[in-house]
């Protein structure tokens, strides 16, 4: 009869096969949670589909890397721009147009003078209640026979000039010109008669606007 011997370890085989299981057990943990380094990373080699959401954060990005071709179209609204950020040397001519502004949101004092002008106004946009009152001013002046003289008048003090005219006391007087002249009115003309003829001119003065 063939006897069969039951194998049973020594205790120095399994003390030394559980030192080899708990040393390949380390290493691979260790390979597991070591971190790797940039020196470790081939250039070029991490992509955008690498990269978890929200995982690039200011703090990892250098101040003054970024330019206008890293953004992309309509990427940066007002709420990413800190308020008074923007000064008006950082923004190039005419690139504010009106669909920039907002309604009602411009006063006179954003406005820098002669800023506005007939072109910048729509028709119909200014109403009589956003108008100061229109006052008449008015002086006279005799011109002789046969003569040619002039008249003038200013608009006082805190009204600026929209308009003028004038006014001859009989016919045979001649007009040769009629202009704004500083914050008033100029009228010259011929008196073609054979008596003296006095000569009225008129500026018509808007209450508070401001002499140009």
């Amino acid at each position: 009869m063939t006897s069969k011997t039951k194998f049973r370890p020594s205790p120095a085989l399994v003390i030394s096969c559980l030192a080899l299981f708990l040393a390949l057990a380390g290493s691979a943990f260790a390979a597991k949670t070591a971190s790797i380094g940039s020196n470790q990373i081939v250039n070029g080699s991490v992509r955008t589909v690498d990269l978890r959401d929200s995982a690039v954060s200011s703090a990892k990005i250098a101040d003054a890397t970024v330019t206008a071709a890293d953004l992309g179209a309509d990427s940066v609204g007002s709420d990413e721009i800190a308020k008074d950020a923007v000064k008006s040397d950082e923004i190039a001519e005419n690139a504010v147009a009106s669909p920039e502004v907002a309604d009602q949101s411009l006063t006179q004092n954003d406005l820098g003078p002669d800023s506005v002008g007939s072109s910048e106004i729509q028709a119909g946009a200014i109403r009589s209640s956003e108008l100061g009152t229109i006052i008449q001013v008015s002086n006279s002046t005799p011109i002789a026979a046969n003569s040619s003289g002039s008249v003038s008048v200013q608009c006082p003090a805190g009204t600026t000039v929209i308009s003028g005219g004038a006014q001859p006391a009989n016919f045979g007087v001649e007009m040769t010109s009629s202009l704004r002249s500083g914050n008033g009115w100029l009228y010259q003309a011929k008196n073609n008669n054979g008596a003296a003829s006095t000569l009225t001119v008129f500026a018509y003065c808007l209450t508070g606007g401001s002499s140009n």
